[in-house]
């Protein structure tokens, strides 16, 4: 009866035994990989940087790049946990793409293709707002000019006397020039570009030779086809020849602003100051008669065809100069087609009265004709 017992009871633990190993958990399929934060790229014409982060699971699966089929317009490199994809500028009319891989060395998931696209070029537009050709004289001074694109643009110069800025957002540049103190003209190129499209100006600066405002300076004598002698202020047809020591028909351009103004000196009369303003577009001087200078007034004489008698007016008279700046021609009041004209400088007595001083002459054409300034040589 033991015995049967035993038996049984082994049989039962046997088969227990056996049914627990035949019942054991296999172990699971784990899977393993990489997941990516994009699985491809998009680039302007334009180009740049982009980026793609790569999170391998589990952590210790090893992955790598395939670039054997990216295109050259296209670099993609690894930086820790992440793809680096650069793209160069399209300058084509056509959009373009290529690709790269992610792969496994361990055989542990598929490849992975990554696309990379770029959009095509538009058409660069560029509009400058400056002639092709830009002069300076001599003088230190700047221009600026518009600048109108659709695309990133850059101003660059082939000289160094001369700098070129931009100011994209404003959308203008300007040239600076220092001043030409030698005695050759400079010749420099600005060039400007955006896209495929370029602008050029070709810039010059003058020298102090060559500048209207500097020659301007200097000595000048009033002359005269014709003159008469009037102590009184009486018109008077006697030919007078004054001597232009005693009577100050050398005066002197002296330089106050540049460009804007100068300063005649000793005009008719030693010690006077007669401030002139200078026209940049005829390169001549216009004379405001009738202005104070020292304690002195200088008017600009006009008389009536049926007058004796010179009147004074508070007027500005216009010199304008020849080609070679060595005349300056004044633009005289007429009248009926005549030019009855004249200087005069006056002063007061004690009594408050004006009374002429030191010119007792007054320089005409008689009937009509020019009054000039000649240029002295030094």
């Amino acid at each position: 009866m033991d015995r049967f017992i035993f038996r049984r009871m082994w049989s039962i633990v046997l088969l227990c035994a056996i049914l627990f190993v035949g019942c054991e958990k296999p172990a699971p399929n784990v899977m393993r990989g990489v997941q990516l934060s994009a699985y491809g790229v998009g680039f302007a014409a334009e180009g740049g940087d982009n980026e793609i982060v790569v999170t391998p699971y589990p952590d210790s699966v090893k992955w790598e790049l395939d670039v054997t089929a990216i295109a050259d317009w296209a670099r993609c490199e690894v930086e820790g946990n992440a793809i680096s994809v650069t793209a160069e500028p399209n300058s084509n009319a056509q959009s373009r793409n290529t690709s790269f891989k992610i792969v496994s060395p361990e055989a542990l998931f598929d490849e992975i293709v990554i696309s990379v696209d770029q959009e095509a070029a538009t058409t660069a537009e560029l509009r400058v707002i400056a002639p092709e050709s830009y002069a300076f004289d001599s003088a230190a001074s700047s221009y600026t000019f518009g600048v109108f694109t659709n695309k990133e643009w850059n101003i660059s110069a082939d000289a160094e006397w001369l700098t070129a800025t931009m100011e994209p957002e404003a959308q203008r540049a300007t040239i600076s020039v220092e001043a030409n103190e030698g005695d050759e003209v400079r010749e420099a190129k600005v060039r400007i570009e955006a896209g495929n499209k370029a602008y050029t100006i070709a810039v010059t600066q003058g020298t102090h030779a060559d500048n209207p405002y500097y020659r301007l300076l200097g000595n000048w004598e009033i002359t005269a086809s014709k003159w008469f002698y009037s102590p009184n202020g009486s018109l008077n047809s006697l030919d007078y020849a004054p001597n232009p020591s005693d009577y100050y028909l050398i005066f002197t351009l002296e330089e106050v602003e540049y460009g804007k103004t100068l300063k005649m000196r000793d005009f008719l009369y030693p010690g006077t100051e007669l401030e002139v303003r200078y026209d940049a577009e005829t390169g001549g001087i216009i004379i405001p008669f009738g202005w104070t200078v020292l304690s002195y007034d200088v008017f600009f004489y006009v008389t009536l065809v049926s007058s004796t008698q010179f009147s004074y007016a508070s007027m500005e008279v216009e010199a304008t100069p020849n080609d070679e700046c060595t005349t300056l021609t004044l633009d005289l009041p007429t009248v009926d087609g005549f030019n009855y004209v004249g200087f005069g400088l006056w002063t007061y007595n004690d009594n408050g009265a004006k009374v002429a001083l030191g010119s007792n002459y007054r320089p005409t054409m008689f009937p009509m004709g020019d009054v000039q300034f000649v240029k002295k040589s030094e």
